[in-house]
């Protein structure tokens, strides 16, 4: 079980792990430079990473050797659990890439949660596309037209304050939308 195989490694070695699973499911792609400018740690140590985290999740992730970088796997199981919000802070600002963990606060405080938070899976396929800059087919419900098909070619994301929303191009309409 790969949970019980995290708990036995080093707090940066799981940070690198989350890190690697984190460009996979969300780029859809990495690069061992990828861990060595983000870490400051050699090469040598990436591949290890690298390696490590295709032991505990073989289905996770690929080489592809003509791209030369490692690529999301066909049967993609996340091994961290990452909440919503810390994976649109990782995705919208860049930061929160370490391993999710319970920590406790600096401050006591209270803030208001989000009314609704987009589904990672479709929140992964969404930022891929965005990031390879291909087109992704959705279905469309529309109080006039009901449900369609659309293909669209997603380029931002926007968070209104109360919801999330993808800005693309779609091509049945030949029209920017949100």
């Amino acid at each position: 079980m790969p949970h019980e195989q995290l708990t036995d490694l080093t707090q940066p070695q799981r940070d690198r792990l989350a890190f690697v699973e984190l460009r996979l499911r969300f780029m859809g792609e990495m690069r061992r430079q990828d861990l060595v400018t983000r870490f400051a740690i050699q090469s040598a140590a990436a591949s290890r990473d690298l390696a490590l985290y295709k032991e505990l999740a073989p289905g996770n992730i690929d080489y592809d050797g003509k791209g030369k970088c490692y690529v999301l796997g066909p049967s993609f199981q996340p091994i961290f659990t990452f909440p919503p919000e810390r994976a649109l802070s990782w995705l919208t600002q860049g930061f929160g890439d370490g391993e999710p963990m319970h920590i406790k606060a600096w401050v006591a405080s209270e803030s208001p949660s989000r009314l609704t938070h987009p589904d990672l899976d479709i929140l992964a396929s969404v930022t891929r596309a965005i990031h390879h800059e291909c087109p992704l087919g959705i279905e469309y419900h529309s109080i006039s037209s009901g449900r369609t098909t659309r293909e669209i070619v997603p380029f931002a994301l926007i968070d209104n304050g109360l919801r999330w929303h993808v800005r693309a191009f779609d091509r049945k309409s030949q029209e920017f939308r949100d």
